[in-house]
C-alpha cells in the first residue's frame, strides 16, 4: 500500500509539475509572440510614419514652388509701414553700401505677367493719390488683404519711374486697367498711367506680348519698354518673366535687399556675366540654396547666383563670360522660382552695385518691332476704351 500510495503521489507530482511547466511555456511563447508582433508592428508604424513624413515634405516643396505670394507693400517712412512678405531671405547682410543706384524701398510681389485668363475679369481704377499708394488703393478697392497685393503689382511698375516713398504727391492721378486672375490675390496690370506733379509729367506702362516672344513686357505709348535689360552677352539669365526685386528694396527686419531677382522658370540657364574664377559654391545653403560665387579681378567685383536648381561648376574653376554655370531654381529660403543675382565689391563685400547702373554692365530697353506696332497700338486703344481715355490727360510722355 505504501508502494502504491507512493506511486500515485509521484504520478500526481509529475502531472502537477508538467502542468506548471506547460503553463510557464505557454506564457513564455505568448510573451515571445507579443514581443515579435510589437516589434514588427512598430517597424511597420515607423515605415508608415517615414513615408508620411516624406509625403509631407514633398507636398511642402510642391506647395512652396507653386504658391504665389501675398504682397509686399511700400515701406513708408512717415505714413505707414508695409506688409512684410519676401520671396526669399539670403545670407544676412545687415548693412551694405549700395552704390551707383537709386535706393528703392519697395518689396515687390510676384505675379506672372505671361498668364492668360480664359475668362477675363478686367476692371479699372481712376484715383487721386492720398497719403500713400497703399492707402489710396485700399481705400478704393474693397478686396480685403488683396488690395495690398494689387498695390504691390502697381509699385513694381512705378519703381521704374519714380521713388514711390519720396516722390509721390497727394493729388497725383493714377489710372489702372487690371485683370483679376483665377488665383487668389493675383492680378495682371494691363495699363498704368500716372500723372506726377513732382516730376511734372505723365508716365505710362502697357502690357503687350509680341508674337514669338515667350514672355510679355511693359511699354510706353511709343513702344519703348519700361524696365531695363542687361545685354545678352552680360546677362546672368537667358529668359525671365520679369524683374521682381532690385538692390535696395526693403526686407523684413529693415535689411536692404542686396541683389536683383529675376522671376524665371526652374531650369532656366544661368551664365557667368564676366570672366572669372569660381571662388565658392553652395555656402549657407539653408538660406541661399544651391549657389555660386565668382571672382572677377578685371572688374574688381564678385558676382553671386542664388537659389539654383543645379550647380554645374566646381570651386576653383575658371569660367568665361557667357558660360553656363547652373540652372535657376527655387532652393533655399525661396518661395517662388527665381534667380537672385548680386554684384559686390571685390575688396569690400558690403559694397553692392545695381547692375542696371553698374559701369561694366551694358543695358538697353526693347522697342516694339515695326511688324507689331500696329497690333500694339490696337491693344493700347482697347485698354484706353475701358475707362474712357478722353477723360484722361492726353499728354503722356515716355518714362
Amino acid at each position: 500500500m505504501q508502494s502504491q500510495f507512493f506511486v500515485k503521489n509521484h504520478g500526481k507530482n509529475i502531472r502537477k509539475t508538467f502542468s506548471l511547466r506547460m503553463l510557464f511555456n505557454l506564457l513564455f511563447v505568448t510573451s515571445l509572440g507579443f514581443n515579435i508582433y510589437f516589434l514588427a508592428f512598430q517597424y511597420e508604424l515607423s515605415s508608415v510614419a517615414s513615408a508620411y513624413n516624406v509625403g509631407l515634405k514633398v507636398k511642402k516643396v510642391t506647395e512652396e514652388s507653386t504658391v504665389e505670394l501675398h504682397p509686399v507693400v511700400l515701406k513708408r517712412q512717415s505714413l505707414e509701414s508695409g506688409l512684410k512678405t519676401n520671396i526669399h531671405e539670403e545670407e544676412s547682410i545687415q548693412n551694405f553700401n549700395l552704390v551707383e543706384t537709386s535706393f528703392y524701398k519697395v518689396e515687390p510681389v510676384l505675379f506672372d505677367s505671361s498668364i492668360q485668363s480664359n475668362e477675363p475679369n478686367i476692371q479699372t481704377l481712376k484715383l487721386k493719390v492720398k497719403n500713400s499708394l497703399n492707402y489710396t488703393i485700399c481705400q478704393k478697392v474693397k478686396l480685403g488683404d488683396e488690395c495690398d497685393s494689387l498695390t504691390a503689382h502697381l509699385a513694381r511698375l512705378l519703381v521704374w519711374f519714380l521713388d514711390v516713398n519720396k516722390e509721390m504727391r497727394n493729388g497725383d492721378d493714377l489710372n489702372v486697367v487690371y485683370e483679376r486672375l483665377g488665383n487668389e490675390s493675383q492680378f495682371k496690370i494691363l495699363q498704368l498711367i500716372y500723372k506726377s506733379s513732382y516730376m511734372k509729367k505723365t508716365m505710362e506702362a502697357n502690357f503687350y506680348k509680341e508674337r514669338g516672344k515667350k514672355y510679355g513686357g511693359y511699354f510706353d505709348r511709343n513702344g519703348k519698354e519700361i524696365p531695363q535689360r542687361i545685354v545678352k552677352k552680360q546677362s546672368p539669365i537667358d529668359e525671365y518673366i520679369e524683374i521682381v526685386s532690385l538692390p535696395g528694396d526693403s526686407r523684413k527686419g529693415g535689411r536692404g535687399h542686396a541683389g536683383t531677382d529675376f522671376k524665371a522658370e526652374v531650369g532656366t540657364l544661368i551664365r557667368s556675366t564676366f570672366d572669372g574664377r569660381v571662388s565658392r559654391v553652395n555656402w549657407n545653403r539653408r538660406a541661399n540654396g544651391y549657389c555660386i560665387e565668382i571672382d572677377h579681378p578685371n572688374q574688381k567685383i564678385k558676382t553671386r547666383y542664388l537659389h539654383l536648381s543645379r550647380v554645374l561648376v566646381k570651386r576653383g574653376r575658371y569660367v568665361k563670360q557667357g558660360e553656363v554655370i547652373g540652372e535657376s531654381g527655387n532652393t533655399g529660403r525661396s518661395f517662388a522660382p527665381h534667380l537672385h543675382y548680386e554684384v559686390r565689391g571685390r575688396s569690400n563685400k558690403n559694397t553692392v552695385y545695381n547692375p542696371f547702373d553698374f559701369k561694366y554692365h551694358k543695358t538697353y530697353q526693347r522697342d516694339i518691332s515695326d511688324q507689331e506696332r500696329g497690333e500694339f497700338k490696337k491693344t493700347v486703344s482697347v485698354y484706353d476704351a475701358f475707362y474712357g481715355k478722353n477723360k484722361i490727360d492726353q499728354n503722356v510722355q515716355a518714362g
